[in-house]
């Protein structure tokens, strides 16, 4: 797509996580994780949190931070894998601070 060369080539810098919504904000792909996973956002219990907190909790697999209002059905937890591996390789940079 020709008309997308600026969105292909931005990124978000989010430096310690602390200021930047998980699920909220455009961080990871080119839409927000609720919008790109509508199904794991609304069944999560921790709507609101932050990068920082996920990532501290743990998001990869039997992490913390995957916390539900209910127990999960199998197509559910395949979307959970793909959400995880959208994160494989995220760092957090814990000495900068972006707001």
């Amino acid at each position: 797509m020709r008309g997308a060369w600026f969105a292909d080539r931005m990124s978000r810098k989010v430096g310690d996580g602390l200021h930047t919504f998980f699920w909220y904000d455009r961080w990871v792909g080119d839409v927000p994780l609720r919008k790109r996973f509508p199904r794991l956002f609304d069944l999560s219990s921790n709507k609101s949190s932050m990068i920082e907190e996920m990532f501290t909790l743990g998001w990869e697999e039997g992490g913390e931070a995957w916390r539900w209002r209910r127990r999960l059905w199998a197509w559910e937890e395949d979307m959970i894998v793909e959400c995880r591996h959208s994160l494989d390789g995220f760092v957090l940079q814990s000495d900068i601070s972006y707001m």
